[in-house]
């Protein structure tokens, strides 16, 4: 199963997986490195995809927009599963179950901090019982040119409490646990700018995330960034909501997002 988490080399680029929904024989993907440029923003890669590869655009119904897909018969697949773990992390992982590497470790052999990705949602309680150790610490830094959709202040004050974000002996982590779920095809779309509160967190730490909001809206998303909002939590928000099949889906990815409280 190819999703979040995964990359693919395709055209002299490293591309990474994004969401659970992907045509036969393709995967909706977007440019993280092309030469010696690295794209860090959502914003940045769609723009690259429209200028140098416009025919990989495709409008998917169950993803409500169009986006780039990669035929698999031309890629090659990076698994985050097939990746040797970094020493310095080897202590972290003994404690966790079923756990890969992806990011830079994984297209690059590399990198200055480390992701991982798991399909067992029981690694969140690990990761909290790892923290309360203080075998992890905190992430209280945060590169401005990764901010997009979020005030770089929320920004900052979500990843210093996030479990799934953090540091091992200084090394800076981010942790991705994908329970993939159908949403259903989007009948129609509107455009939404208001206030909501999150009243029933759903589905807080494994991706796609799911926010029940006191307007009956579904805030969802495929980013770390909106991972573990808490209840009570009240956000400005503009933005699409996709109306689909079986709820009304907010998708905090396309959105700008300001935090009033959490």
């Amino acid at each position: 199963m190819i999703v979040e988490g995964y990359f693919v080399r395709y055209k002299d680029a490293v591309w990474a997986v994004k969401g659970c929904f992907h045509p036969e024989g393709h995967v909706v993907a977007v440019p993280r490195v092309i030469g010696n440029l690295k794209l860090k923003t959502m914003e940045a890669s769609l723009k690259v995809v429209r200028e140098r590869f416009p025919n990989l655009l495709r409008y998917i119904e169950e993803i409500g927009f169009e986006v780039p897909i990669i035929p698999l018969d031309s890629a090659e697949i990076l698994d985050p599963f097939k990746v040797k773990y970094p020493e310095k992390v080897k202590g972290m992982l003994k404690r966790l179950i079923n756990v890969g590497i992806t990011g830079s470790y994984l297209y690059q052999g590399n990198g200055e901090d480390i992701d991982f990705l798991s399909f067992d949602p029981k690694n969140y309680a690990i990761l909290k019982d790892l923290r309360n150790e203080e075998i992890t610490s905190p992430l209280d830094i945060v590169n401005e040119n990764e901010v997009e959709g979020l005030e770089l202040q929320d920004f900052l004050a979500l990843k210093k409490r996030r479990l799934l974000e953090g540091k091992y002996n200084g090394i800076p982590y981010t942790f991705k646990i994908v329970e993939c779920e159908r949403f259903g095809k989007v009948i129609k779309k509107h455009f939404f700018k208001g206030r909501l509160k999150i009243v029933k967190a759903i589905k807080p730490f494994s991706i796609p995330v799911k926010y029940l909001t006191d307007q009956g809206l579904v805030l969802t998303s495929f980013r770390t960034r909106f991972t573990e909002l808490h209840e009570g939590t009240s956000l400005d928000i503009s933005g699409l909501v996709m109306e689909r099949e079986d709820f009304n889906d907010l998708d905090l990815d396309i959105a700008h997002v300001k935090l009033l409280y959490s």
